[in-house]
């Protein structure tokens, strides 16, 4: 896994993804290199383009090659960075103030030993590449955490009401939705053509060790230095095309070449976790968490679409968002 991609996953918010919406006003009287305007402050196309920067060093986030895909992109990126805004107020009325110090031990946890045994040069350096600075990632750092207090705070009454009957209705609604599925103890390397995996199918299918062909050949930084151990996991955390192979695969084996965004991949099923079906006496707790949680989530997102429909936004044409009123896709790329 690539660090922007690790740093994607340790610091994304998803609450926050899950409710960007936005508000839509009459587009009139904007500068001609605007892409929006909050409450009288303008944002140029250069603001979002270097938002899009920082949310890239931190999330992973790429804009597409496809033009089509592209304008969309930037539709998103105008929209999502418009709702921080909004967030930014609103966590400053509600008296969140998160410190200096509390954004800088956040970020030294989330990259200590996930970046070679220096980790904040690394980090720097890949802040670097992308163009930007370690105080911009802190501001983001800081403004994350103070949604996670907004959070909390706009969605306390939501989660204090649930009880034990109100989680058994929720579980036997859909009781398959709690069951464990099938994990799977993996091993995996990542190389950069595919006759280079076909070497090294071959290479494993004659009994060369799979942790020393990981040592000397992948291009994962990540699971190289373990041998290429990806850990044990469910089919929902692997890209499909992979989980496909991977999950029908007998125990022991190793299989490939498969195509992924990260180069061509060889792997090895080491061991297999059956799954089993829940029993609600069993997971009792996890169900009433997951209820609260899916409470909080509607309070969140009724609260902030009326906090974003009667914010002062309004759009240049070309950043116009294709759904200015309506919540978008939990996974939109951005945020």
């Amino acid at each position: 896994m690539s660090p922007a991609k690790w740093l994607a996953l340790a610091v994304v918010v998803a609450v926050v993804a899950a409710a960007v919406v936005i508000g839509l006003r009459d587009n009139r009287g904007l500068p001609d290199d605007a892409a929006f305007a909050y409450d009288g402050t303008v944002v140029t196309e250069s603001d979002v383009d270097h938002w899009v920067e920082v949310m890239g060093a931190l999330y992973g986030i790429e804009e597409p090659a496809d033009e089509d895909e592209r304008d969309a992109f930037r539709r998103d990126a105008a929209k999502a960075m418009a709702v921080s805004m909004i967030l930014d107020d609103a966590a400053e009325d509600a008296g969140i103030v998160i410190s200096d110090k509390r954004a800088r031990d956040t970020l030294a946890r989330m990259i200590e030993g996930q970046l070679g045994d220096d980790p904040h040069r690394a980090f720097t350096d890949l802040l670097a590449s992308f163009g930007v600075t370690e105080d911009e990632v802190l501001d983001e750092v800081k403004r994350q955490q103070a949604v996670a207090g907004l959070f909390q705070e706009r969605t306390a009454d939501a989660v204090d009401d649930v009880t034990v009957a109100d989680a058994r209705a929720y579980f036997e609604e859909d009781p398959d939705r709690f069951a464990t599925p099938e994990r799977r103890q993996l091993r995996n390397i990542v190389v950069g053509s595919r006759t280079e995996a076909v070497g090294l199918l071959s290479r494993l299918r004659r009994g060369d060790d799979f942790a020393a062909l990981a040592r000397a050949t992948s291009l994962d930084d990540a699971t190289r230095r373990r041998g290429g151990v990806l850990g044990t996991v469910r089919p929902d955390e692997l890209d499909t095309s992979y989980a496909t192979v991977a999950f029908r695969t007998r125990p022991g084996t190793a299989f490939g070449p498969v195509k992924t965004r990260y180069g061509w991949n060889v792997g090895q099923v080491v061991d297999v976790v059956p799954g089993r079906t829940a029993v609600f006496s069993e997971i009792q707790q996890s169900v009433i968490e997951a209820l609260r949680s899916e409470r909080a989530l509607e309070a969140w997102r009724g609260w902030l679409t009326d906090q974003i429909r009667e914010a002062d936004v309004e759009y240049d044409a070309a950043y116009l968002p294709d759904d200015p009123d309506e919540p978008p896709a939990t996974n939109t790329g951005l945020r």
